[in-house]
């Protein structure tokens, strides 16, 4: 039976708390605020970090995103804010934020502020977040999906371990699984699940990542949560459509300098209503097709360790090139 599909319900009510991490830049925080203030969410939780001191001009940056925003919110709405006074860099700032969230909400939706929503992101993720909280084999629901137009599934989503985190919502009792100084990974080393979940070259690469992280020899905190999927086993949940797109590659940004080339961001507005799938079953085909795409150079990652080489640079560095 043929169903028809709107691309925006008229009359959706967004619910569901909004967390908007910020830090230095401006012009992309005030397109991402665009989406968010057409959205109207009801409560809005920011979390902002501070200037680096040896950052000249950067602490008036800032102050110019904190004042933007404060000035901007033209909807009922109750604010709650959480601004660094000292800078704690991109890893413990967002995720110390996100403790923060989520000691006081149950759900959240998450942009940062380089992530710029198609406006029905934020229905799409309420959806989901109400349709699997009681799911906890499901950590998080991700609004994009940078890989759409290399692999395409028969359903609207993925149940994937792959971690897309331009946009996404997650729930208090996933939050919980989360350990930002991998204190586990000593007991985990040999899991046998890594190698089930990843194939060889992206194992080699994420490996070398998860070491690097619990010697604190890299400033991040999505890399923990992609841990905190694989060692509990959990899924993702990626739609087919990429409803995000992310304007952070540059030369300014802290991770992400330019665009990979197999990484396409061409932006769809979410189809409603959205077709829930029957059974929670991992899309293991289109995970290999990503780690493969995004991990090839693994091997030269695991001839390094061998050779006794230095390998805790994160895999964005590739990006630089």
């Amino acid at each position: 039976m043929f169903v028809r599909r709107e691309k925006v319900k008229e009359d959706f009510v967004l619910k569901t708390a909004v967390v908007f991490c910020v830090f230095k830049n401006f012009d992309s925080t005030k397109q991402v605020f665009a989406k968010i203030r057409e959205a109207k969410p009801p409560k809005l939780y920011i979390v902002a970090d501070a200037a680096r001191d040896r950052v000249e001009g950067e602490k008036e940056k800032v102050e110019e995103v904190r004042r933007y925003i404060e000035e901007h919110i033209d909807w009922e709405c109750e604010v709650l804010k959480n601004y660094a006074e000292s800078n704690m860099g991109c890893g413990r700032r967002i995720s110390s934020g996100l403790d923060w969230v989520f000691e006081r909400e149950e759900q959240a939706i998450i942009v940062e502020d380089d992530c710029v929503p198609e406006l029905s992101f934020f229905q799409y993720c309420q959806e989901m977040l109400e349709y699997y909280k009681d799911d906890d084999r499901i950590l998080m629901v991700s609004g994009n999906n940078p890989y759409s137009a290399n692999y395409h599934g028969k359903h609207d989503y993925y149940f994937s371990k792959v971690l897309f985190i331009w946009g996404w919502a997650t729930w208090r009792r996933a939050w919980k699984l989360y350990d930002f100084d991998l204190k586990s990974l000593p007991d985990n080393r040999k899991n046998p699940v890594f190698k089930r979940v990843l194939p060889a070259k992206a194992y080699w690469v994420y490996m070398a990542e998860f070491e690097s992280l619990y010697r604190h020899e890299f400033d991040t905190w999505d890399y923990q949560w992609l841990y905190t999927c694989i060692v509990h086993d959990k899924y993702n949940i990626i739609p087919v459509d990429n409803y995000v797109f992310n304007i952070g590659f540059h030369e300014e940004a802290t991770h992400t300098f330019r665009t990979p080339k197999w990484m396409k961001q061409e932006i769809r507005p979410v189809r409603f209503p959205i077709h829930f799938r029957d059974e929670v079953q991992w899309d293991e085909a289109f995970d290999r097709s990503y780690f493969k795409a995004a991990n090839r150079h693994g091997h030269i990652v695991k001839l390094k360790q061998m050779m006794g080489i230095d390998v805790n640079k994160s895999i964005f560095e590739r990006f630089r090139k």
